[in-house]
Parts: structure tokens; sequence; C-alpha cells
């Protein structure tokens, strides 16, 4: 049976118009539903996962390079702040507020981070360690071959001889 396009696209677009008429009326449905029972989008869908389980980046936290006795503090980022810039006009140095320099602002640096000492081997790998034979006791152990005899048929047969 032979249909023409232009018969299969008009049912196309009736199809189409008849799933949005169905679709139509279950939204208005569901939105006198909702309506009805008072209903929040959490209640239906839960709570939005935040970022979908990645864990949020953390901002490295950084520390004041330049400060004032007054307590203003710049991490050499960016434009200087207003109390720096009146400072320097004032004909002060900006190494004078640099911070762990002793001089008039009286603010020191905190002691720079040691290395910690290097851990002692833990009781497991000592027991690893312990347990695996030496090269000497491997050679002791191993299973000592006999000689082996060779055959010569023509000694043998002089032996036999005699």
């Amino acid at each position: 049976m032979a249909r023409s396009l232009s018969r299969i696209m008009d049912q196309i677009t009736r199809l189409q118009k008849e799933a949005a008429a169905i679709q139509g009326e279950v939204i208005d449905r569901i939105r006198k539903e909702i309506i009805k029972y008072a209903l929040t989008p959490e209640q239906l869908f839960g709570t939005a996962p935040s970022r979908r389980g990645k864990k949020p980046v953390q901002k490295a936290t950084r520390t004041a390079k330049y400060a004032d006795g007054a307590g203003n503090t710049w991490m050499g980022i960016g434009p200087r702040p207003a109390w720096l810039r009146q400072a320097l006009e004032a004909g002060k140095a900006l190494e004078d507020f640099l911070i762990g320099k002793p001089g008039k602002t009286g603010v020191v640096k905190k002691a720079p981070r040691t290395k910690v000492a290097a851990k002692a081997p833990s009781a497991k790998k000592a027991k690893a360690v312990a347990s695996k034979p030496t090269a000497a006791a491997k050679k002791t152990s191993a299973k000592k071959a006999s000689p082996r005899k060779t055959r010569n048929t023509a000694t043998d047969a002089e032996a036999a001889s005699s």
C-alpha cells in the first residue's frame, strides 16, 4: 500500500498536536494537585545535589605581607590600600611596613616551619623484613645436588675385563 509523503507528514503533525494536548492536561492536573496539597519542590524532588558530589574547592589562605602598627594589613596582591598609599605619600618606604623586618611597626613574622624527623619503620614492615631469608640462608637451605656419574663405555669395558 503506497502512501504519499504528504499524508504521512499530516499524520505526524496530527499526532504531535495530540501528544502536546495530553501533556498539557497532565501538567495542569499536577499543578492543581501541588497547589491543593501545598507541596514544595524539595518535597517532590528532594534536596538539590550540590555540585553532584564534587568536593568544594578550598582556597589557600594567605598571610599578610605588609602591616602598620594600627592593625591594617595588605597581602601584597592587588592595588595598594589607602592607608599604605597615604603613608608612602607622607615619605615612608614600603620596606618599613614589611612583616618580618623589625622596624617601626614592631610586627615580627612567625618562625618558619621546621621539617619533621622521619618516622621509624612500622612494626609490620620490620616484621616483614625480618621474615625474609638472607642470601647466606638461601644457600644453605638449597638442596645439594649429588655429583652426577658419567658413563664412559670404553672405561667400563676395560674395568669389566680385568
